[in-house]
């Protein structure tokens, strides 16, 4: 899933409390390739790591939190039909399967986030405004612990992706179509045509539904693999 489908699954569907640290913990997967493309995550230590605080108990929890939720949604097989109904879009394309893959896949991570938006206008501000709060020197000081990887520059990132708040752009068409384009640039994906990329975000948004969703991910019992959040006292305002 991308970011605004996991805030609505961990804070108004599990209702978990939407603590900054965690929240953050939870965009950095996705936020990552923004970052660097060299530098990795080491998951082993992020899950036998030992937190010192609330703040940076939360964090981890939202790094883990990302990674079995997106665990879950990719076996649905309700996403499974959506990605197909995106790869018969482009069908006709010649793209390699690889990269039609790949692009159906950002495809409806992307449709759904538009959905959402659709559906809830202030989604992205309120998502947003939860972030801002966070200690981004904090954030980056600690992901370096609990990751095992360096991270000089990564709040220069998570700065711009908070002011810039682009993912109110995924309330249109075009939106997450620019946004497609920017995500496989950033993985190294060969950019398909303009046309294929409106092709595919044509056959997301026509694909996808957030109705139902939800159940499906309850159904294999996420919620059980999730750390809880904690009481956090660590916060910026701003």
């Amino acid at each position: 899933m991308n970011y605004l489908a996991h805030f609505v699954f961990n804070h108004e569907v599990c209702g978990l409390p939407a603590d900054p640290y965690f929240v953050a913990g939870v965009i950095l997967p996705d936020l990552w390739p923004r970052y660097s493309r060299k530098r990795r995550i080491r998951w082993a230590a992020v899950r036998a790591a030992q937190p010192a605080c609330a703040a940076e108990h939360n964090l981890r929890a939202g790094l883990l939190n990302h990674i079995a939720v997106d665990r879950a949604f990719h076996i649905l097989p309700r996403f499974m039909r959506w990605q197909e109904a995106v790869k018969t879009a482009l069908a006709d394309s010649a793209l390699h399967p690889a990269v039609a893959e790949f692009t159906a896949h950002a495809a409806v991570e992307l449709a759904l986030d538009h959905h959402l938006l659709q559906g809830d206008g202030q989604l992205a501000d309120r998502f947003y405004n939860i972030l801002r709060r966070c200690d981004l020197e904090f954030v980056c000081e600690r992901v370096a612990v609990l990751g095992c990887v360096q991270t000089c520059g990564l709040g220069d990132v998570l700065a711009q992706f908070i002011g810039r708040r682009f993912l109110r752009t995924y309330a249109t068409p075009q939106g997450i179509q620019n946004a497609l384009g920017l995500v496989l640039g950033m993985v190294g994906v060969p950019l398909p045509a303009s046309e294929l990329l409106e092709q595919a975000v044509t056959g997301a948004v026509r694909a996808v539904s957030p109705y139902g969703l939800w159940e499906d991910l309850a159904a294999v019992s996420v919620a059980d693999k999730m750390a809880p959040v904690v009481p956090c006292g660590l916060v910026i305002v701003r």
